[in-house]
């Protein structure tokens, strides 16, 4: 069968995900810029990534994630100073644990 595709999933932890929000305070932990809007909901718009991807056998948990602005986000999945973003976010958030 020509067009079939397989995907994968992820559990993204919605738990982990509110507790790095929150420990951001509304400010990207990488550049320290503000969250560029407020939300629908009233919270301040951040993206959580994960610096070891789930892809790759990552954990859920609080010691792989980080809350980015848009901006620095994509930074880290295109830019090619990426790998220097990871290192430099593993050196300023203490609760990072490499994996």
């Amino acid at each position: 069968m020509s067009g079939l595709r397989t995907t994968s999933s992820y559990f993204r932890g919605s738990k982990v995900k509110a507790w790095v929000l929150k420990e951001a305070s509304g400010q990207c932990e990488c550049c320290g810029s503000d969250a560029p809007f407020i939300t629908a909901e009233g919270e301040p718009f951040l993206e959580v990534h994960h610096l070891r991807r789930l892809a790759d056998n990552g954990s859920v948990t609080i010691t792989n994630a980080v809350a980015l602005c848009p901006n620095c986000h994509r930074e880290f999945h295109y830019g090619e100073n990426k790998k220097v973003l990871v290192a430099k976010m593993y050196e300023s958030v203490g609760r990072l644990r490499r994996e």
